[in-house]
């Protein structure tokens, strides 16, 4: 390369760095140091704190406009009373159900069919009998199964009273209250109990 050429080339880049050194300080206007000025902490914002509504679903709002079936609670709570078993107590006389083939085929006999009667909120009124109130799921379920297995239909509810847990052993349920006149008197003279004809409730 020519000398001259360099020492031109190198005078250039020598004129380039300073003039990127000494632009700010002669060309650039020096920043204004102004003080920090802190503000003030805003107001806290108001929160609305009014509880928000549950949502209801479909069925809910279908529920609330759907009157309660009538219950006769007065009937049912003597009937409760009744037929009550203490825990310390065997269980039913079942196995007086041995020789009671006549009761077994009274029980199931084919009812004729009937229109069912409605009650005063619409809906279809059943019957049951009430056997035994007892205050152990495995109670009720083993004399349900001596039941059943004797060609009964019964079943157990659970139900609550006083804060503990109770299950009626019932029997049912049948449209016409009259299914069960007959079936009473034979179920309490083999069972040995008072049992009880009362309104079937659908659990819930």
């Amino acid at each position: 390369m020519d000398s001259v050429f360099r020492q031109r080339l190198v005078g250039t880049l020598v004129l380039v760095a300073l003039g990127v050194v000494f632009w700010p300080i002669i060309f650039v206007e020096p920043m204004e140091n102004r003080p920090i000025e802190l503000q003030p902490v805003p107001a806290r914002p108001s929160i609305d704190r009014t509880a928000i509504p549950t949502p209801t679903s479909p069925e809910d709002r279908v529920r609330r406009s759907v009157p309660e079936p009538e219950r006769d609670v007065a009937k049912q709570s003597q009937a409760d009373e009744q037929t009550q078993l203490p825990d310390e107590s065997g269980q039913l006389a079942i196995d007086a159900l041995a020789n009671a083939d006549a009761v077994v085929e009274l029980t199931l006999q084919d009812d004729p069919p009937v229109a069912p009667s409605l009650d005063a909120s619409g809906y279809a009124q059943g019957w049951v009998l009430q056997v035994a109130t007892v205050s152990s799921q495995d109670r009720a379920a083993h004399l349900v199964e001596q039941l059943v297995n004797k060609g009964y239909p019964a079943f157990a509810a659970r139900f609550e009273r006083e804060s503990a847990i109770w299950w009626r052993v019932q029997i049912g349920p049948k449209l016409e209250k009259s299914s069960f006149e007959s079936m009473k008197v034979e179920v309490d003279e083999v069972l040995k109990v008072e049992s009880m004809i009362v309104k079937y409730e659908q659990p819930s």
